[in-house]
């Protein structure tokens, strides 16, 4: 699996990122003069510009290494967006991404910590621990924080999971009815290309959930609502076939490096 490396602190990037969207929008004139306009979401594109100032040579190195795997422009990697969340769906724990314990009851529309109803109450009806669980094509060897706003009526507890294969973390969170932000951060050290992030319940449970989200850092940060997509972009491509990298030092290196998207 070809990933844009993370950095040795657990920072997806180096500080500033620059993150451009582009939307395309066909335009037709008809002979009578009249304008016909269509978006044309096929046309989309983003776009990141890493400053990445102050890096050590090990980091460098493993930029260089990958932009030599892909042969500059030419090959596709993943890259995992630094300024927003993993995770798709954040808000629609029902949809065809999230895998959900066969009795897990959902009812959208609740209130939230943000003064919206956009939180989901699970409830557990069975009779074993479930989870509502989201899997997502990344490496098991990067530090990961996963956190969600979560609350209960009742005693319930709701734990935090990230797995893959050889490696579990977890961590139980007891609630209350006042809505507690909950974070789940660590790294699984497998060199696999797939992680669970999931939370799980008690047999009979019922919480309220809102602002899952996964980064690759660890901790968290400002929630990012997702729709269709969340931040893993599976064919990203260097923006450039060349750019400069200066060494200011034996262990210090600047560079900006252009990051594109390839899937709209």
């Amino acid at each position: 699996m070809l990933v844009f490396p993370q950095f040795v602190t657990g920072a997806p990037a180096l500080y500033p990122v620059k993150k451009t969207s582009a939307q395309r929008t066909a335009v037709n004139v008809m002979a009578d003069g009249s304008v016909w306009v269509f978006g044309d979401p096929d046309g989309a594109a983003k776009a990141w510009e890493l400053h990445a100032t102050g890096m050590t040579a090990a980091e460098w190195s493993a930029i260089e290494a990958l932009y030599q795997a892909t042969s500059g422009m030419w090959q596709t990697f993943t890259f995992l967006d630094p300024t927003g969340n993993l995770l798709a769906q954040s808000e629609n724990l029902g949809a065809g991404v999230w895998t959900n314990g066969p009795l897990m009851q959902l009812t959208a529309g609740v209130a939230d910590p943000l003064g919206t109803t956009r939180a989901t109450r699970i409830t557990n009806a069975g009779a074993a621990a479930a989870s509502v669980a989201q899997v997502l094509n990344v490496p098991g060897n990067f530090e990961y924080c996963f956190s969600a706003w979560a609350r209960t009526a009742g005693t319930s507890n709701v734990t935090l999971t990230a797995s893959t294969t050889g490696a579990n973390l977890a961590k139980t969170f007891p609630l209350s009815g006042a809505w507690s932000r909950i974070v789940l951060a660590g790294n699984l050290g497998q060199s696999t290309s797939q992680v669970t992030f999931g939370a799980q319940l008690d047999a009979g449970a019922t919480v309220d959930l809102f602002g899952v989200q996964v980064e690759a850092q660890r901790a968290p940060s400002d929630y990012k609502a997702t729709s269709s997509r969340g931040g893993v972009y599976a064919r990203a491509r260097f923006g450039s076939d060349d750019f400069t990298v200066t060494a200011r030092g034996i262990d210090v290196y600047d560079a900006v490096i252009p990051i594109v998207d390839t899937e709209g």
